[in-house]
């Protein structure tokens, strides 16, 4: 399957949908604890959430197969990692943070479908 096909396909649009749906609602959770919370408790939980949500999801809602959650794991880790050398890389050129946000998000999503179509839920 080509990237354009893969990109363009209802696995990748359902991809988008869910994952708009549970950041929005892992981001409305982090306000509400960050109201009773330390800042860095509440990002924990929020994370953990997230991501038990986001494999739950993408295992029934999006692949429909059964997933390698170590996998899932590592892929988490190496998004974190990424991010964060993308958002500094792009700032230390003389971008601003919000731009290096809105370039970065596209990137770690495509990376994310790919990485998840094609080892975590194989």
């Amino acid at each position: 399957m080509t990237a354009q096909k893969l990109l363009r396909s209802k696995a990748f649009i359902k991809f988008i949908f869910f994952g708009t749906l549970l950041t929005v609602t892992s981001q409305s959770i982090l306000l509400l604890l960050l109201l009773f919370l330390p800042v860095g408790i509440s990002t924990a939980l929020t994370q953990i959430l997230h991501n038990y949500l986001g494999y739950i999801t993408y295992k029934y809602g999006v692949f429909k197969r059964a997933g390698k959650p170590f996998a899932y794991i590592l892929l988490v880790i190496l998004s974190w990692a990424m991010q964060t050398l993308l958002l500094e890389t792009i700032i230390n050129l003389g971008f601003s943070s919000f731009f290096a946000v809105i370039i970065t998000i596209p990137l770690l999503a495509i990376f994310s479908f790919i990485t998840q179509k094609l080892i975590i839920f194989k």
